[in-house]
């Protein structure tokens, strides 16, 4: 669904760059993720994005931990595809979401804080990745990401499992009101596996953009408030079309959490929530909600 938001007075910034708007990415490594990275001892689903949206998701499932698989057409300068599940508010169905997902624009749907999302798979690096994600009971529907196609609706049977063990990961990242770090592990040079937990009490996502070697969150954080100011950042100073966008571990609601795999090459990265806040409309990261880290 799309998160991207028009802030008065402040221009979109890093928000266009890094996974709310439709610019291109950039790839660490243009291969797809190595098979063996995928986690063992989950039921899988396997879906496909086609031009009239997500296929492959049966009707019915039953709840738990899932590796869904998810295969699709190459990122182009409108973005990357992938595959983006949600529970709806209660009254809203897939048809209006749509809908409102289309007349909304740039803004988010007005349902869309109000929405239970579970994380998904985007196919940012790749024409194919995975994602372990829980479906917990209820009606969910599957879709792509921006809401660009009607979504695919199914049930999610039964009694969650006890007990199911969390898939292994090399880096863990935590996201709460209005901070992101890296709370166990870190980013290696090649192929990670990365989850991201929401701790927090509002919708969060993880977004990876590199940014220029050596840039210091202080850097950043100085972009963000002359940006704020709506002056122009001077020249040699970090730009906003600075950070250009890698990865993206999309939406999950409070104390969900999901694993994907992401590539990195050497450098310097951002990694930020771009998420509205529902007051403001600002995005998380412009209210301190980013993190620069080093991968060597």
């Amino acid at each position: 669904m799309k998160t991207r938001t028009r802030v008065t007075s402040i221009p979109l910034l890093l928000a266009a760059s890094v996974g709310l708007g439709r610019l291109g990415h950039v790839f660490a490594d243009e291969s797809t993720p190595e098979t063996n990275t995928m986690p063992a001892g989950y039921d899988e689903l396997d879906l496909k994005v086609e031009e009239s949206g997500v296929t492959g998701m049966p009707d019915s499932v039953t709840s738990g931990r899932y590796l869904v698989k998810v295969s699709g057409p190459e990122p182009t300068e409108m973005g990357a595809s992938g595959a983006i599940f949600l529970q709806l508010p209660e009254g809203v169905t897939p048809e209006q979401a749509y809908e409102d997902t289309q007349a909304a624009g740039d803004n988010p749907p007005p349902w869309f804080l109000d929405a239970h999302f579970g994380g998904g798979v985007s196919l940012d690096q790749g024409t194919e990745s995975w994602s372990v994600i829980d479906l917990t009971p209820g009606t969910w529907i599957v879709t792509t990401p921006y809401g660009t196609t009607l979504g695919v609706q199914f049930e999610a049977t039964g009694d969650m499992p006890a007990d199911i063990p969390a898939p292994e990961a090399n880096v863990n990242v935590e996201l709460m009101e209005m901070n992101i770090h890296v709370s166990d592990g870190a980013f290696i040079v090649g192929e990670n596996v990365v989850t991201a937990m929401n701790i927090g009490a509002t919708l969060h996502e993880l977004n990876i953009s590199k940014i220029p070697d050596g840039t210091t969150k202080e850097q950043v954080d100085q972009l963000f408030q002359i940006l704020m100011s709506g002056a122009t950042p001077a020249t040699g100073d970090i730009q906003e079309s600075d950070a250009v966008p890698v990865a993206t571990l999309p939406q999950i609601s409070s104390q969900v959490s999901a694993t994907s795999p992401v590539s990195l090459e050497a450098g310097t990265y951002l990694l930020a929530c771009w998420i509205p806040d529902p007051e403001t409309g600002m995005p998380h990261a412009m209210m301190g909600m980013y993190d620069v880290i080093e991968v060597k």
